[in-house]
């Protein structure tokens, strides 16, 4: 598979098939041993749904074509002053192809192009080398290294 990445906005449709699929990832672990196997679970899905929405994030699907390959969260949105990425691959299968890149580069210029919103944060676990790498690749600059994160910051 390969092809160019677009964003839609996540239904609960696309949620449900999106966490059966899913795998927890050792390297979003501050404690690898704190991971384990996930299991898709309706209600957990639903919970997590409405977490989103109380929170009021914007929820994409990352797609290639017809397949959904992760999810990219628009969070902690403050208007037109600055807002978050949070990303996360279906399953290791996505993983190290260009779709996270492509997926980053499209949500910033729909924050700063769409919600007028000038700045975008994002961090990433310490060891989480594969996630610095595309924050600094899609143009992302270090701020600081706190406790057990990065933290990264792109202004338009």
């Amino acid at each position: 598979m390969s092809g160019e990445v677009c964003l839609l906005p996540m239904t609960v449709e696309m949620y449900h098939e999106y966490f059966k699929e899913y795998e927890n990832d050792p390297d979003l672990y501050i404690d690898k041993n704190a991971c384990t196997p996930y299991s898709y679970d309706v209600e957990r899905v639903d919970r997590y749904i409405k977490r989103q929405t109380d929170l009021n994030r914007k929820a994409f699907a990352i797609m290639v074509g017809d397949e959904m390959v992760g999810e990219l969260i628009v969070k902690n949105i403050i208007e037109h002053k600055s807002a978050a990425l949070g990303i996360s691959m279906k399953n290791a299968k996505y993983k190290d192809r260009g779709f996270g890149t492509q997926a980053e580069r499209l949500a910033v210029r729909y924050v700063f192009d769409e919600l007028d919103i000038p700045v975008v944060y994002a961090d990433s676990v310490l060891s989480n080398k594969r996630s610095q790498h595309v924050l600094e690749k899609v143009g992302f600059k270090f701020i600081k290294e706190e406790g057990d994160f990065r933290y990264y910051r792109i202004e338009r």
